[in-house]
């Protein structure tokens, strides 16, 4: 089971202007990667783009600006923000403290970007990104054609979204798969004390990072205990739930998407909620979707 602690991991510099502590690296997922990313302070971060892949960015401390776009949002802890494949973005910090945020990188193809890990990806771009931060300018990264490009989101706070009920806990849906490339977001609330049904996805691989209580996450047959800060991933066609022991279990689940066989949230939660609320209300401890 991969579940490790969001500021524990190998350190990548890039250029002096940040350093990501490598989370999950491309090499043991299909189309995912984690990072905690903590740009240094007061620093104009380089503007520049991503052509095969979406990001969603969660402050974790620190305050600045995020460019998405021609948009510019400050941020803080607690806040998110979508930044899709070909759009230009820009971090920048404020003060004398770093600006930190749990990197979620979701790749378009298996091919991740032709590279084959997260230290192969900085080394490759790191002086790029040291050119960019130094002109202020992004024209090193090839134009994406704007009507390929998906729109941006802002979340000043994680809870902002449809509420989907599925008896064990809670899903706040946060993005739609129908407005990404391949990326869900969701919220996560499971009540003191509540276990799920098994459920297993052909579709999907999830990243669970947790923000509240203390509770227990099991994947196969291997059961750990999970705390605030802690990442843990679920591939493909591999049984889990979750339990939430002490307080409220919330945690942020990514879905990274392969091939999905429904065209939204909506159309999946309607064919699989009944049976999985079905399991949950019964004890049953049969798999399921």
């Amino acid at each position: 089971m991969i579940n490790r602690y969001y500021k524990e991991g190998e350190k990548l510099d890039v250029a002096g202007l940040n350093v990501i502590t490598v989370l999950i690296d491309r090499s043991e997922t299909e189309l995912t990667e984690i990072g905690w990313n903590c740009w240094r302070p007061n620093l104009d971060g380089p503007p520049h783009k991503h052509n095969d892949k979406d990001q969603v960015f969660y402050i974790t401390n620190g305050e600045g600006k995020v460019k998405l776009g021609d948009q510019t949002f400050s941020v803080k802890e607690g806040n998110l923000a979508y930044v899709p494949a070909g759009l230009v973005h820009q971090t920048i910090t404020v003060g004398d403290e770093p600006l930190c945020y749990i990197l979620f990188n979701i790749f378009n193809n298996p091919d991740k970007e032709g590279h084959a890990t997260f230290k192969d990806h900085i080394e490759k771009v790191k002086q790029i990104r040291k050119q960019q931060a130094e002109t202020g300018k992004s024209e090193m990264d090839e134009e994406l054609p704007p009507d390929q490009v998906k729109q941006a989101k802002f979340f000043k706070d994680p809870d902002e979204g449809k509420v989907y009920d599925f008896g064990s806990n809670s899903t706040t849906l946060l993005l739609e798969r129908n407005n990404t490339n391949n990326v869900e977001l969701a919220l996560i609330r499971w009540p003191e004390g509540s276990r799920g049904a098994f459920a297993t996805h052909k579709d999907k691989e999830q990243t669970f990072f947790i923000l509240e209580g203390e509770g227990t996450v099991t994947i196969g047959e291997d059961t750990q205990e999970v705390h605030p800060g802690n990442v843990v991933f679920i591939p493909r066609n591999t049984k889990h739930t979750s339990e939430a022991v002490t307080g409220e279990l919330v945690y942020l689940c990514l879905n990274s998407l392969v091939n999905p066989a429904d065209e939204s949230f909506d159309t999946m939660y309607n064919r699989v909620a009944p049976g999985r609320i079905e399991r949950w209300k019964t004890g049953d401890e049969s798999e399921g979707e």
